[in-house]
């Protein structure tokens, strides 16, 4: 019998017609994540049924334990793009729960095709995608740091809206950037839940970040453990979409604000930051130096932090910040100085709090430069609306004859007046002082 009589010899099972072949092939995955690939190499009759075949790719099933993270990434992008135009169904087989996100992370951009989700190992969890979603439906992640696990139960994948998820993992730490593929969330909230001793460093922050171009929206929120900082530099992290950021309660602001680009940055929230005690590690910056004005402070070291990172954010991304929230956080005279100079854009400061001085609420006035009595300047000129919540630093005189000085020059341009100022619970704002001050504001001054 010759060569080519033996090639042409078939087994029963390759007399099939395709179709019952491909519904014999498509259960394999079920008993072998893996099937698929051992097919292909059989024949080359069943290769092409196999490659050729979407519903023979649409179970895709991740285990931590058969292959390592960069195999499985690959993995999941053959099953991707050979079961098109399918929709698919997901496996996720895992014991480490800070691996859930980086084994599906090259899946995530595909959420618009995914039939089912499920998730054994560490915990069970099945969920069924019931009604249509676009590629775009997955914009939201949440992430909860805790060294344990609370035991509630969990959903991976949360509706969020009629036709929006958003994905929630719990993790110890944040996944390193090299084992993740690119995610393309606009909104990321990391809350540090738990006292432990695993505390979030910003190099972990700021290497995740570097995974999420995309990101519009970041909010970190953590409980104020004062940690050596890292003598290793810090990452710079691009964010060109980031429009707002949030930091809550943590002694990470100065490190996170230094470490971020974020050109198009419109909206900054900085909450419960002010820490008594001193902050550890010495820091020699251009800006570093005493503030010269020597006001009383209740917390200067995270002012000192807080003014310094402000600094280096606007200095090296320029933003057009709108809005400038800052509740139970404060930085020193000159570093509101130094950011009043440079935030043009302003148009809602709000200020919860502060040890700010009547020093700093004279910046508001107009004022000339040296060598120039002819040209009346104004910093903040866009500003429409200022709060000022429990400043019991701040005197009334001084409150009054600085929105006096500089309504007096702004009225005359309403674009760039101001339309709102809020007063409450400010000691020495007295009722004489809001009299004087509803003269000149009328119905724009509100009081608590």
């Amino acid at each position: 019998m010759t060569s080519n009589s033996q090639q042409l010899i078939r087994g029963p099972i390759d007399r099939l017609p395709p179709e019952l072949l491909i519904e014999i092939f498509a259960l394999c995955p079920k008993d072998n994540p893996l099937a698929p690939l051992a097919l292909r190499k059989v024949s080359k009759w069943w290769r092409e049924v196999v490659n050729g075949s979407p519903r023979i790719w649409r179970h895709i099933r991740l285990d931590e334990h058969a292959l390592s993270i960069s195999r499985l990434h690959a993995q999941a992008e053959i099953w991707i793009q050979r079961s098109v135009p399918l929709k698919i169904d997901v496996e996720l087989n895992v014991q480490s729960v800070d691996l859930i996100l980086p084994i599906l992370s090259p899946l995530l951009p595909f959420i618009d095709r995914w039939h089912s989700f499920a998730m054994i190992g560490h915990r069970e969890e099945v969920q069924t995608f019931s009604y249509s979603i676009d590629h775009e439906a997955l914009d939201s992640l949440h992430i909860s740091l805790q060294e344990d696990d609370p035991g509630f139960p969990k959903s991976t994948f949360v509706p969020d809206g009629p036709h929006n998820y958003s994905m929630n993992v719990w993790v110890a730490r944040l996944p390193r950037s090299q084992l993740l593929a690119p995610l393309r969330f606009t909104f990321i909230i990391i809350v540090e839940d738990v006292i432990n001793d695993f505390n979030t460093q910003p190099d972990s922050i700021l290497d995740f970040l570097t995974a999420c171009p995309e990101l519009e929206m970041f909010e970190f929120s953590s409980w104020q453990h004062n940690d050596e900082p890292t003598t290793t530099p810090l990452p710079i992290v691009s964010l060109p979409n980031l429009r707002t950021l949030h930091l809550k309660s943590t002694c990470l602001a100065r490190a996170i604000l230094s470490s971020i680009y974020a050109p198009h940055l419109v909206n900054l929230n900085l909450a419960h930051l002010n820490v008594e005690f001193t902050l550890k590690g010495e820091y020699h910056e251009e800006g570093d130096s005493d503030d010269d004005a020597q006001d009383f402070s209740q917390s200067p070291s995270s002012d000192r932090a807080t003014g310094m990172g402000l600094r280096k954010l606007l200095s090296r991304s320029h933003p057009p910040l709108v809005t400038l929230d800052m509740d139970f956080s404060d930085m020193r005279t000159k570093d509101f100085k130094y950011v009043f100079d440079r935030l043009p854009n302003l148009q809602d400061f709000s200020i919860v709090a502060s040890d700010m001085s009547d020093k700093v609420i004279d910046l508001l006035r107009p004022f000339t430069l040296p060598g120039e009595d002819d040209r009346i300047l104004i910093r903040l000129p866009r500003l429409r609306s200022l709060k000022l919540r429990n400043c019991q630093q701040l005197s009334g005189d001084a409150i009054v004859a600085a929105l006096v000085a500089r309504l007096d020059h702004t009225d005359n341009e309403p674009l760039c007046s101001l339309n709102e100022v809020v007063i409450i619970g400010c000691d020495g704002f007295t009722p004489g002082h809001q009299e004087g001050l509803r003269k000149t504001l009328g119905d724009r001054l509100r009081m608590g």
